[in-house]
């Protein structure tokens, strides 16, 4: 933005003097035509630079919106009258889109600066770059070219660094992200298997024993016949018992399925995306006992957050868990382009499927320029709050 300012306003100053010097007399009809020109320009300046912020404030989308399209022609329009914004131009083109869409429009925009200096010749209106000013024109004409192509080049280059560094940090917090909220359910995962694991142990091993003493013991109270060797049998017959039961008891606790707290998973999730912003609405002590859905639910949100970030061009993404009648419903909202038909792909596909195999069900609505919308319902029966 400060360059597009050091760029426009020396032009604008330049001209209004340019204008006034060339402004018919003081009470002339026509005296209000350089202060309209001159305002035009400044309007036509400002447009630049707003058109700029507007395709850079989301760098490394994949998809270019309609109107990033109709701006970026614009401000190609704008470069004829003042070359000096081609720099900046070229600098835009990878940071709002691909590098190989932006190489289309670079060599679109160098092809267009060839021929302007064709037609400048032809005119007689070639100024050179002030390095060749001193050249006959056979060789300051192509060598302003070639500096103008060089300049523009060096622009993309150095903006697609920056572009390829921001692209390459988002997706490595992105995916650190990921991997931390998949290892908090793998984590809850083991620990269920260990205890189930330790569970099955204690009662083929220990409870299988504890049981035949309490039925030797119980045996050996009713063959004892003398009072004084009868009660302690009875009384290590009943200590069996209660150490029967409470093995019972700890194997009971142990077979329960520990729960996982899937909102600060999906928290661990969003937490590593810095573009869309994720707006997470949650009960704040959501546990599910089945890891089997918390696994589906997760993965159905990492999903919607990709699909946002590739193809969207998403600003900000909803994502909203509650309960329902017969489950939990479970809504992803974004406020990218939308589509007019969707076609679904792996990913769509791919989240259908694991919401069909555990008993749920997926609907994606979308609309152009009013984003996407999956809604996803997921069955109870493994679910708490």
């Amino acid at each position: 933005m400060i360059a597009c300012a050091m760029v426009t306003l020396p032009f604008i100053v330049d001209q209004w003097y340019s204008l006034l010097a060339k402004a018919p007399p003081s009470g002339h009809p026509a005296q209000s035509v350089p202060l309209a020109l001159w305002l035009v320009e400044i309007v036509l300046g400002v447009g630049f630079g707003v058109s700029f912020w507007w395709n850079t404030r989301t760098v490394g989308c994949e998809k270019v919106s309609k109107t990033g399209i109709v701006l970026l022609v614009f401000q190609m329009a704008l470069c004829t009258f003042a070359p000096e914004l081609g720099f900046i131009l070229a600098a835009e083109l990878p940071l709002m889109m691909p590098v190989r869409q932006g190489l289309k429009w670079l060599i679109a925009q160098g092809l267009a600066v060839v021929a302007l200096t064709i037609a400048a010749v032809v005119a007689g209106d070639f100024v050179p770059t002030e390095a060749l000013v001193h050249a006959p024109l056979a060789i300051s004409a192509p060598g302003t070219v070639l500096y103008v192509l060089a300049w523009m080049s060096f622009a993309f280059g150095a903006a697609y660094l920056a572009a390829s560094e921001t692209r390459s940090r988002r997706k490595l917090a992105r995916t650190n992200a990921e991997l931390l909220a998949a290892q908090e359910l793998l984590a809850d995962g083991a620990r269920a298997a260990e205890r189930l694991r330790v569970s099955r142990e204690l009662h083929d091993a220990l409870g299988h024993h504890l049981a035949g003493l309490s039925v030797n013991l119980q045996l050996a109270a009713h063959l004892v016949r003398e009072p004084e060797a009868a009660r302690p049998v009875r009384e290590a017959h009943l200590v069996a018992k209660m150490l029967l039961a409470e093995v019972r008891d700890v194997v009971s606790a142990l077979r329960e399925q520990r729960q996982t707290n899937l909102r600060h998973v999906l928290a661990l999730l969003a937490g590593g995306v810095t573009e869309p912003h994720i707006h997470l609405d949650a009960p704040n002590e959501l546990e599910i006992f089945d890891p089997v859905c918390a696994h589906v639910c997760f993965r159905c949100v990492q999903e919607a957050i990709t699909n946002a970030i590739q193809h969207a061009g998403a600003r900000n993404l909803w994502v909203t868990l509650e309960r329902a009648d017969t489950g939990w419903d479970l809504s992803v909202r974004d406020d990218g382009r939308g589509v007019a038909t969707i076609v679904p792909e792996n990913g769509l596909k791919g989240m259908a499927e694991r919401l069909e195999q555990a008993g749920g069900s997926l609907i994606v609505e979308s609309r152009s320029g009013e984003g996407f919308l999956l809604h996803a319902r997921i069955p109870a029966a493994g679910f708490s709050s």
